[in-house]
C-alpha cells in the first residue's frame, strides 16, 4: 500500500508539523511506502494565472498540477495535513 501525505503549513514548529512527524514515524516503523509533498517546501503556487486559466479552458492541465496529480493517482491512501484558518483550509490547498 502506497501512502501520500500532502502537507500544507509554513511553520516547521507547528502542531501540524508534529502531526506530520508522528504519521511519518509510524509509517516508517511499519515499513510502509510513503511520500510527503510539502506544498510550501516545493514552492507550489496556488494562484490561478491567466496563462493557466487559458490552458484549462483549452483542455490542458498545467505541468505543476499534472505532477501533483500523478502523485495522487499512484497513492492508495491520501493523508492531508493542514491548519484550519478562518474556518477554512489555507489558500495553498485551494489553489
Amino acid at each position: 500500500m502506497k501512502y501520500l501525505i500532502v502537507y500544507a503549513h509554513p511553520n516547521p514548529r507547528s502542531f501540524n508539523h508534529a502531526i506530520l512527524e508522528t504519521i511519518s514515524g509510524e509509517l516508517k516503523k511499519k515499513k510502509k511506502e510513503f511520500t510527503v509533498r510539502d506544498l510550501y517546501k516545493i514552492g507550489f503556487n496556488p494562484v490561478l494565472s491567466t496563462k493557466d486559466l487559458e490552458a484549462v479552458q483549452n483542455g490542458a492541465v498545467p505541468k505543476d498540477i499534472k505532477k501533483e496529480q500523478s502523485y495522487i493517482s499512484k497513492a492508495d491512501t491520501l493523508i492531508v495535513i493542514f491548519p484550519i484558518w478562518w474556518s477554512a483550509m489555507p489558500a495553498m490547498l485551494k489553489g
